[in-house]
């Protein structure tokens, strides 16, 4: 019988001895191979994780990653952090649970982002505070740069506020806000139940990711193409019937005050966070806000910024004007970003709205939001201040602290 290739199955077996009367060469220098490496081989593993490298840059994360860093049993992804990525672990002897943000290995990783890791550490291990993520320690493991950090269990800022947790057969988006699903599908129609559902409307204003190493402003773009944008339509009387409802109103409510007090507390500590978003705030099953994500942290006394020259770190949709020109920041800026996260929470849509990262730019810098009465009529017009004074473009007009705002707002 004639060999057809490496591939082909045409041995011929001597009964029970198990050996090849006509085998290629090639063949028996393979089989004979595969026999030496079985011998050498260390026990086989179980399947790696599913979905660990999915959408995963290997600049920040490696194509294939490890089952194990230091004492930590990784389980499967969370989510893309500032400058990491973030895996579900459980730590192999206490069996304690954690977010374990990994970069590496080392030859993939700029040596930027390896700083701001053991920064971010650094910072985090000596604040202790009930609205700012823990930490539990941080190292390198064969080349892999790692921190883990308390693991929270529940819903980012803008899920947890979604109105249809409350009664998603009332909401009904009009096709003003219907461009803002695109990222993530269409809305179905009036009541339409099911996870789908929630998370069509939950996702309406999602932002882009966090730019970690830093980008260069855009270009300057015709200012006529920012300083007269589409007016933007009041918000259907379903959706803002639903924005408007006294249960999540009080969720919102106690959801603010626990980010402020997270906000005083780092700032007292003279810390600005710089990538301030609903998806860097979780709300877990007890209902306690948390803040997350401080790969981009900035201490006030810092000089020199871990980025590129003429550089600027975060995300644009949220960014304060002067972070945005990559000028120098304070806890001002963080309340600016406060400001665009509370002012979408009221209207279900972003101040700015450019999808162009240049006419974005401008708009941050130049134009001014549409009042927050001229969208949602009914807005609580205590917030409503606080979000419309958070966003002034010049620091000086807005609130000094996250302290003042608790003030202003009292026991809500």
């Amino acid at each position: 019988m004639a060999w057809q290739g490496p591939g082909a199955d045409q041995r011929l077996q001597l009964g029970s001895v198990g050996r090849f009367r006509h085998r290629p060469p090639i063949a028996r220098d393979r089989s004979a191979r595969a026999r030496r490496n079985r011998r050498r081989a260390p026990p086989a593993s179980p399947p790696h994780p599913a979905g660990l490298t999915n959408g995963v840059s290997p600049f920040y994360a490696p194509s294939v990653v490890p089952h194990q860093i230091g004492p930590w049993e990784i389980s499967s992804v969370i989510g893309r952090g500032g400058i990491g990525v973030v895996y579900r672990a459980v730590h192999r002897n206490s069996r304690q649970l954690a977010a374990l943000k990994l970069l590496g290995p080392a030859p993939l990783v700029d040596p930027r982002a390896a700083r701001r890791l053991a920064r971010e550490f650094e910072v985090l291990q000596r604040l202790d505070h009930p609205n700012v993520i823990r930490v539990y320690e941080a190292g390198v493991h064969e080349g892999y740069s790692y921190l883990a950090m308390e693991l929270v269990e529940g819903l980012d800022l803008r899920a947890f506020l979604s109105p249809m947790l409350d009664d998603p057969r009332t909401v009904r988006p009009p096709s003003a806000e219907a461009s803002l699903l695109s990222a993530s599908g269409s809305f179905s129609g009036p009541g339409e139940l099911g996870a789908d559902a929630i998370r069509a409307l939950a996702t309406m204003m999602e932002e882009p990711e966090t730019a970690p190493e830093g980008l260069h402003p855009p270009l300057p773009i015709e200012r006529h193409r920012s300083d007269n944008p589409p007016p933007r339509q009041p918000l259907s009387p379903e959706l803002a019937a639903a924005l408007n409802r006294p249960r999540r109103m009080q969720r919102l409510s106690v959801a603010l005050h626990q980010v402020l007090s997270g906000l005083d507390y780092i700032h007292v500590n003279q810390l600005v966070h710089r990538d301030l978003k609903p998806s860097n705030i979780m709300v877990d099953d007890d209902r306690m806000a948390r803040l997350m994500d401080f790969g981009l942290v900035k201490r006030d006394d810092e000089t020199e910024p871990l980025t590129g020259s003429g550089r600027v770190v975060g995300t644009y949709r949220y960014m304060s004007p002067e972070q945005a020109q990559g000028h120098l920041v304070d806890a001002r800026s963080d309340l600016y970003s406060l400001g665009v996260i509370l002012y979408e929470l009221l209207s279900a849509a972003p101040p700015f709205t450019a999808s162009d990262p240049g006419a974005l730019w401008q708009q941050i810098l130049h134009q001014q939001a549409p009042p927050l009465s001229s969208l949602n009529p009914a807005v609580d017009p205590a917030l409503a201040a606080v979000a419309e004074k958070c966003l002034a473009k010049d620091p000086e007009a807005r609130f000094e602290s996250a302290a003042e705002i608790l003030g202003v707002l009292g026991h809500r």
